[in-house]
């Protein structure tokens, strides 16, 4: 695929939309994502859960947002999770995904969106983090530095 040059974009971005998740292990996941960063993403965490001892538990991860243009992001994310009890069977899930990397028509942009939504263990293998399924909900708003997104158009123009 061709890199393609981006016309220059306002200064932020409002990011909307969701992602129907899935698990492929207890250490990956995928999913279809909707809104403004439509397309595809995978996510894997960064760490063991920690528990807070009042049924939550924490980590961080990484995820990678690839859009249907083309365009990227990946983002080290902080996660809050709250496991499903005898009454609610799905687990909440929080996560702040904070952009380090972005391309195409998200470049310069930096910032951090928030991630609200559930997880339910699905059949044989759930138990171990497999054939997870989910819902997360996408809000937020990032910000560009138009100089430095300009200076990575460029960059991509002249490698391609």
């Amino acid at each position: 695929m061709s890199q393609q040059n981006y016309p220059e974009r306002a200064d932020h971005l409002d990011v909307r939309g969701s992602a129907t998740l899935f698990t492929l292990s207890d250490k990956a996941g995928i999913g279809a994502v909707t809104g403004t960063l439509e397309g595809a993403a995978y996510g894997e965490p960064t760490s063991e859960p920690a528990e807070h001892g009042d049924g939550r538990f924490t980590y961080t991860m990484f995820h990678h947002f690839f859009a249907k243009d083309g365009s990227r992001l990946f983002t080290h994310d902080q996660a809050i999770m709250r496991p499903a009890t005898r009454t609610e069977e799905k687990t909440a899930l929080e996560v702040d995904y904070t952009i380090v990397e972005a391309t195409g028509r998200f470049a310069g942009f930096s910032g951090t969106f928030h991630g609200k939504g559930w997880l339910k263990p699905e059949g044989e293998g759930a138990v171990a983090g497999n054939h997870t399924t989910g819902v997360i909900r996408f809000d937020g708003t990032i910000h560009r530095d138009v100089a430095n997104a300009q200076h990575t158009n460029r960059i991509a123009h002249a490698a391609s």
